[in-house]
Formats: C-alpha cells, sequence, structure tokens
C-alpha cells in the first residue's frame, strides 16, 4: 500500500498515543510530593530550615570568607589572617585579634538569629555593623564542620566549641589568644547537590582572593594576610591611609598617575562624603572587574553610582570602555538600608538622585582638576530641585599632588585646541540651527580651559573628509564629522537646558514600525519626547504615528519615522524604563538621544566645507566642551609631531 506522506506522518503519530495512553492506563498512580492533591502542610525540621537558610547565604566558600571576615571587623579586629585548602571547601579558617566571645555565649552564637549588632526594630534603620541578622555562623554551621576557638581579652584561657554539621558539643578550654579562630571543614560535605556545582579549587580560591582584597580596601588600617595550600598569597600591612591601601591591591590597574576623587554634599540635615581613585580615558578597560564601590566600609554593587561614574567619562573614551576606580562613601546609616539582599551587597538609598549626583560631580571634578574635562552641566531641567547643596572639593588638589602626580603629557587625542579667528557666516549648508537662537548668546562655562594659541598656517581639506592644520611644531588631522558632533551635541545639550527644541509640524504624520514593548515607552517617556521637540502617538498595536519632529533635523533630511523607532528601541529607553523614577538613568537616557541628534545632525565625511564652514568649525573646536572627543568616545583630531615625520623620512 502507498501512503502519502501527510498520512504516513499521521498514521506515526496514532501509533505513538496508542502506546501511551496504554502505558498511561496501565501505570498506578502513586502518591508523589509533586502532586498537590496530596500535599500536606508541615513545619520542616530545624536542621532543614537551616540549610535552607544557608542557601541564601553560603554560597560557596567566599560567602564563607566574607561572613566570618565582617565579624572580625565588628569585632575591632587589627588584624585578620585567612587560610584555605582545597579553595576552602575542604578548610577555611579566619584568625583575627578582635575582642573575642565570652564561654558562656559560643553556643549562643552558633544559634539561629543570636546577635550582638541589634536588639530592637529601631536598630534597623541605623545599621553601623557589618552583621546584624545572626544567621551567618548557623548557616555555616549546617553545611559544614565548625570549630570555634575565643579568648576574651585579660581572660586566663581559651574556649572552644565544635558544631558538626549542627550538631552542637559542649564548650571546652583550649589553648588561644586573644581573638577568635574559626575553622570550617568539609563545607556542603552534607548536601552533595550544593557541592558539586562548586567550580574547581583555583577558581574558588580567586573568588576568597577577591573577598580578602574588598575587604582590605574598605578597612585599610587593618592587617590582612591570606594563605592557600600553605602559600602566601597576600600579605596587606595596615596602611595610613585609603590611597596607600589602593595602590597595595589595585597595583598598575589604574594606569599611570592616577586621579584623586574627593567631594561632600549636604542636604536634609545629612552629610555624605566621597573619597576615591579613578584612572585617566586611557587606562580604560574592556571589562569592569576593576571597579569597586565602598559604603561605609562595606562592598556593594550599585548599578546607578556606576553609571554616574560612566556618565562623569562621557565623551572622552568609547562607551565600550570601563573606567577603573575605586570609591568610598561615608553616609549617615540613616540614609542607606543594607538590609535588601541575603548577602548584602546591594543596597537601597533613601534619595538615590542625591548619591547619583555627589559621585558624578565628583568624578567630573577629578576629570576636570587634570584638564581632561570642560565643564558641563546636568542635562536635567533646570527647574527640578538638586537636593546636593554643597560640593567642597577644597582639598583634592592637594590631595591629588600629594597621592597621585600629574602626568606630564598628554594623550595623542588631546590636541591643543584652535585659535578664535575672525567669525565667519555659514552657508546653508552646514548646520546651525542655535545660532539664531537665544542660547548662542549665553556665556561659556566659567570652567572652561584656557585655549593655548597656536598659529595656524593652513587648512586642507582631504577626501571630503579629514581636515589638516599645519601648526608650529605638528601636524593635526581632524575628522570633520566627529568634531562637528561634538559641537552639535553641546549646542543641543545648551539649548535644552533652558528649553525644549523647536519643532516642526509634518504635514502627514511618519509611521514607524516598533515592537509592542517599546511602544510602552512612549507614554512612559512623554515629558522627554516633548523636550526633544518629537510628537508621536501610538498609530496600532505595533505603528507609532510622528506628528512633529525638530526642524533641525528636518532640514538634514533626517527620517523622522526611522529616527524615533531608533530612539524608542534604544538600550537606553529599556533600562530607563525599568525604573521610571530614577534621575540617573533618564539622564543617561537623554544624553544617549542627544548623541543620536548630533550624529545625525552632524556634516559627514564626504562633505564639502567651504572656507566659512571651516573656518567656523575651527572656531568651534576652541571653545566648545570636550573638543577632544566627539561624544562617542572617538577622538575628533590626532596630532602628529614634526620630529616623527622628520624621523620617518630620514631627516633625524
Amino acid at each position: 500500500m502507498i501512503f502519502s506522506p501527510k498520512f504516513e506522518v499521521d498514521r506515526t503519530l496514532l501509533v505513538v498515543l496508542r502506546h501511551s495512553r496504554g502505558y498511561l492506563q496501565s501505570r498506578p498512580c502513586h502518591a508523589s510530593p509533586y502532586n498537590t492533591l496530596t500535599m500536606t502542610i508541615r513545619i520542616l525540621p530545624t536542621a532543614l530550615v537551616n540549610q535552607i537558610a544557608a542557601g541564601e547565604v553560603v554560597e560557596r566558600p567566599a560567602s564563607v570568607a566574607k561572613e566570618l571576615i565582617e565579624n572580625s571587623l565588628d569585632a575591632g579586629a587589627t588584624k585578620v589572617i585567612v587560610r584555605i585548602e582545597g579553595g576552602g571547601r575542604e578548610r577555611l579558617e579566619i584568625i583575627d585579634d578582635g575582642g573575642g566571645i565570652a564561654q558562656e555565649e559560643l553556643a549562643l552564637a552558633l544559634a539561629p538569629h543570636a546577635t550582638s549588632k541589634i536588639s530592637t526594630s529601631d536598630d534597623l534603620n541605623r545599621i553601623n555593623t557589618f552583621g546584624f541578622r545572626g544567621e551567618a555562623l548557623c548557616a555555616i554551621s549546617s553545611v559544614a564542620h565548625v570549630r570555634i576557638t575565643s579568648a576574651l581579652r585579660n581572660a586566663s584561657q581559651a574556649w572552644m566549641i565544635e558544631s558538626r554539621f549542627g550538631q552542637l558539643s559542649e564548650t571546652k578550654p583550649a589553648a588561644g589568644t586573644v581573638g577568635t579562630t574559626i575553622e570550617v571543614l568539609g563545607l556542603f560535605n552534607n548536601v552533595p547537590a550544593r557541592r558539586k556545582f562548586l567550580r574547581g579549587d583555583p577558581a574558588e580560591a580567586a573568588r576568597v582572593t577577591e573577598v580578602v582584597c574588598n575587604a582590605a580596601l574598605a578597612h585599610p588600617s587593618v592587617a590582612f594576610r591570606l594563605e592557600s595550600g600553605g602559600r602566601k598569597v597576600l600579605d596587606f600591612a595596615a596602611a595610613k591611609d585609603v590611597f596607600g591601601r589602593v595602590a597595595d591591591v589595585f597595583g598598575d590597574a589604574l594606569g599611570e598617575s592616577p586621579l584623586t576623587i574627593a567631594g561632600e554634599a549636604e542636604g536634609d540635615d545629612l552629610k555624605s562624603r566621597i573619597i576615591g581613585v579613578t584612572c585617566r580615558p586611557e587606562s580604560m578597560r574592556s571589562v569592569s572587574r576593576t571597579q569597586r564601590i565602598m559604603v561605609n566600609g562595606r562592598p556593594i554593587v550599585d548599578r546607578s553610582l556606576i553609571h554616574a561614574v560612566r556618565e562623569a567619562y562621557r565623551g572622552l573614551a568609547e562607551p565600550s570602555l570601563q573606567p577603573v576606580f575605586i570609591i568610598f562613601l561615608q553616609v549617615d546609616p540613616e540614609m542607606v538600608d543594607v538590609n535588601v539582599h541575603p548577602q548584602k551587597s546591594e543596597v537601597r538609598w533613601r534619595n538615590p538622585a542625591w548619591m547619583h549626583r555627589l559621585v558624578y560631580r565628583s568624578v567630573q571634578d577629578a576629570l576636570r582638576g587634570a584638564d581632561l574635562t570642560a565643564g558641563g552641566s546636568s542635562l536635567l531641567s533646570s527647574t527640578e530641585s538638586d537636593p546636593v547643596t554643597t560640593i567642597d572639593m577644597t582639598s583634592t588638589q592637594h590631595a591629588r599632588q600629594s597621592h597621585w602626580p600629574t602626568r606630564a603629557t598628554r594623550a595623542m587625542s588631546n590636541v591643543p585646541s584652535m585659535p578664535s579667528g575672525p567669525s565667519a557666516t555659514r552657508t546653508q549648508s552646514f548646520p546651525s540651527f542655535l545660532r539664531d537662537t537665544s542660547a548662542s548668546q549665553t556665556p561659556p562655562h566659567e570652567t572652561l580651559l584656557p585655549t593655548p594659541a597656536v598659529a595656524v598656517r593652513e587648512v586642507l581639506q582631504v577626501d571630503n573628509t579629514w581636515l589638516i592644520l599645519a601648526e608650529d611644531d605638528a601636524l593635526v588631522i581632524v575628522d570633520q564629522h566627529a568634531l562637528h558632533e561634538r559641537v552639535m551635541f553641546e549646542e543641543i545639550r545648551a539649548r535644552i537646558g533652558s528649553g525644549d527644541l523647536m519643532s516642526q509640524r509634518l504635514l502627514v504624520p511618519a509611521m514607524a514600525d516598533v515592537p509592542p514593548e517599546a511602544l510602552a515607552h512612549l507614554e512612559t517617556f512623554a515629558p522627554l519626547f516633548a523636550r526633544l521637540g518629537i510628537e508621536a502617538t501610538a498609530a496600532g498595536p505595533r505603528t507609532v504615528a510622528v506628528h512633529a519632529f525638530p526642524g533641525f533635523l528636518t532640514g538634514r533630511k533626517v527620517d523622522a519615522a526611522t529616527f524615533v523607532a531608533r530612539v524608542l528601541t534604544s538600550d537606553a529607553l529599556a533600562s530607563a524604563s525599568e525604573s521610571a523614577e530614577d534621575s540617573a538613568l533618564r539622564e543617561g537616557a537623554l544624553a544617549d538621544v542627544l548623541d543620536m541628534m548630533a550624529c545625525k545632525a552632524a556634516v559627514k565625511g564626504g562633505d564639502r566645507l567651504s572656507v566659512a564652514e571651516i573656518t567656523r568649525l575651527l572656531d568651534d573646536r576652541a571653545t566648545t566642551d570636550r573638543s577632544t572627543n566627539c561624544p562617542h568616545g572617538r577622538p575628533t583630531s590626532i596630532r602628529i609631531p614634526m620630529s616623527d615625520i622628520e624621523r620617518r623620512f630620514g631627516r633625524r
């Protein structure tokens, strides 16, 4: 018999279903823990409860090291020794010279939710210690063999207690010095499923090393030593200040002549202080592993504050590069809630915008102090309230000169600016939508750097893309698009700081196709679009109708539908939509849109410029903020010293 392909598939499916039905009908229905009809509510055994808690607090040996080191610091230790075997899973020992634990409290130290750090719910509003939940030691002892030996100051002897996977022993006398020694043996030996998910010994040891380095950075006055397999890995003596400890831990990662960060802010009767070190743009990296934020001595991960640092570097390097920095924030405990994450690696700020601006302005001041950036204001509307009332940078320059000597030479991309020449009127093809507005009369920022006088002999446009300037001691090659993109960005930035951009009504709405999730951004960011001179409405489940568009972009023949679709689907808007109340993310989204506008409005490579246009562009180069780099971070010019040219031609 001949069967069609469709019939053959149908016949096979029927055979499979027939066998499956017979199999299911012949199987007895046994009670299963996953069968909701047979589940009953019961109280879990204490041992299981502790193991579940351990899953939240104790993820790997590095988690154990972090919790125990924090206990040592809370006890007032001035020296902490960490010893590990097998990456910490076989043996992890913490030795400190802190205040110790009394004999009668040793058993309590291993009990769940027993702590000396807090006593009332009001204490949670002002947490001044690293530990406060009283669950770490109990959780660790439920998944490992733990031995604690401790002696109080002026005590005649030490005392020891053991817990073998939750089974406590009696306390007994032991030999020991003032302080506490905690040994953790056979981590997760009673939970094989957890143990098999640990990585190899070198990887786990590396994570413990990172924990010790973070603790050492946060507490420079404490000495730290790490030994792995009997070999000394780290040995940090007590440092006089954070800068000495940063140099010990980071080494050359910060590059040549790193910059000192220092600032203060005051508001709501609360004060915050920031100090730290950051790298120069040429030392930025492609990875973010060398970024640290410490809040009251506690290492945290905060996307908003990292964003603030990156925003300060905007336009100084490629967006894909990451700055190397270490920031120490000292804030009133009432300003921050550290009780939001099982491992206390995240915090919640009472006023996140306030902290964002403190970090952003302090890093920007450090860059400005090294002549790496000109003054720039926030992109947010000037009518928004700014909780930061003061930024005290009076000691920044002294600290920078004392600890981090300034660089003697500039990066090659930091070319001296051209002097301002006679003003020339641009032709109609050269975008200058702000020249005839009141914004053009705004005086330049007071913090603009003085422009060195450089005699320009010739200007040559090559391939309708590059401007070549002959200076006294060098040839300078300018990327006309990159430079004009920076000029346009700063002009748009200044204009939007004082009001909405001028828009032009379209005779026929431009229709843009966008994903449904991007369509939701229209309502969320309606005020942002209004400021940008864009009027758009939803015209379907995947369609946006653009009714008005900025006039200067229309003059550059920028397609309104394509531009709006690109904005709505941008990563910046997607990130900002996750936290619409976060001013930091909104400001970042606005800056990214201004980048797009400036790029579209600027002259392109291949556009032939008149003498008047070239003159005007070079005049703008002398007075524009951050004219050495375009908004995306690419250099606008490169400088080739005459000595290099002579050497290449064999004249030297």
